[in-house]
């Protein structure tokens, strides 16, 4: 369960776990352009999906505040240890891409395999737990569907 927003509007620091149901009435419907950037956000995470190799999703940044007009949102795919872009289908590809993910998803997609292990991983969402205004807020793992 997803903890309640600060008084800044923000998750508390830390990684806060919620399935997409929780995660989805809690930050995708308060307004037009929320609603919008759901479908930006889905997509990539049901084209990597479609994989069979994605372990862990972690959503952070502005959509996961109160912000009623949030930025792009800030994803981090972790994919099985034999994860291959290449064997999977092109459309699927452009979600490892940062550039095609930029463009096609208007959604930053970082991604690395499980073999990076749980310290490199800690440090990883320690650092986007830090606003460009290095203040502190929370990050999202998705229980995945």
């Amino acid at each position: 369960m997803l903890p309640e927003l600060t008084d800044r509007g923000d998750l508390p620091p830390g990684v806060h776990l919620a399935d997409w149901q929780e995660f989805q009435a809690r930050f995708c419907g308060s307004s037009p352009r929320r609603v919008w950037r759901l479908g930006r956000l889905r997509a990539p995470l049901e084209l990597a999906g479609t994989s069979g190799k994605l372990r862990r999703a972690f959503i952070w940044g502005s959509f996961v505040t109160a912000k009623p007009a949030p930025k792009d949102p800030d994803i981090l795919l972790i994919m099985d240890e034999d994860f291959e872009v290449d064997a999977i289908a092109a459309a699927a590809q452009a979600v490892f891409d940062s550039v095609r993910a930029k463009l096609l998803f208007e959604s930053d997609v970082f991604w690395a395999r499980s073999s990076i292990g749980r310290e490199l991983l800690e440090l990883w969402l320690e650092t986007y737990e830090t606003s460009r205004g290095f203040r502190k807020g929370g990050v999202v793992e998705l229980e995945l569907w």
